[in-house]
């Protein structure tokens, strides 16, 4: 099927949605001159086809005649426009749904920033513990050299820790 084919069954179809010519290429001055219109035919008129007066048929029926047509020819071209047809229309379904699906990812993205905007001011604020100003194992070691009793892990008791700090006061290590 021709691209002018599927361009006339569109038209026989769908009457009422616009159909732009596309845009000119600009030409020099002599050719542009010459142009009087675009070369691009518009939508037909649904009342009349283009020769002698005869009414234009819906889709359906023009594809269903052409399915029990004798010519196996036309028969084969009435099964090829049905299965186009048919195409499309997914084509169409699929780019709305598309379209709805992206418009919907939108509404809830937005609701979910929304939402953590909201619990983030909610949220309490928490204490950030004092920065320590000393190594722990380094105390640790000096507690074992000065023969006190230190846990390996977890936090240094703070007795550990003020005596450590009297001693680097004192300069002893």
């Amino acid at each position: 099927m021709t691209i002018a084919a599927l361009q006339r069954l569109l038209d026989e179809e769908l009457p009422d949605v616009p159909r732009y010519p596309a845009p000119q290429i600009p030409h020099t001055a002599r050719k542009r001159q010459a142009m009087q219109s675009s070369p691009i035919p518009g939508p037909r008129s649904t009342q009349q086809a283009p020769s002698a007066g005869i009414p234009v048929l819906p889709i359906g029926k023009v594809i269903a005649w052409a399915e029990q047509h004798g010519t196996k020819a036309v028969a084969r071209k009435g099964v090829q426009a049905r299965a186009l047809l048919a195409e499309l229309r997914a084509l169409y379904a699929a780019d709305e749904e598309l379209a709805q699906a992206d418009i919907e990812e939108q509404r809830l993205l937005q609701q979910l920033a929304d939402i953590r905007a909201r619990k983030e001011k909610l949220r309490p604020t928490q204490r950030k513990a004092p920065a320590r100003d000393y190594v722990p194992a380094d105390v640790r070691a000096w507690a074992r050299a000065a023969g006190l009793d230190v846990p390996t892990i977890g936090t240094v008791p703070n007795t550990i820790v003020q005596a450590w700090r009297e001693a680097q006061a004192g300069g002893e290590r």
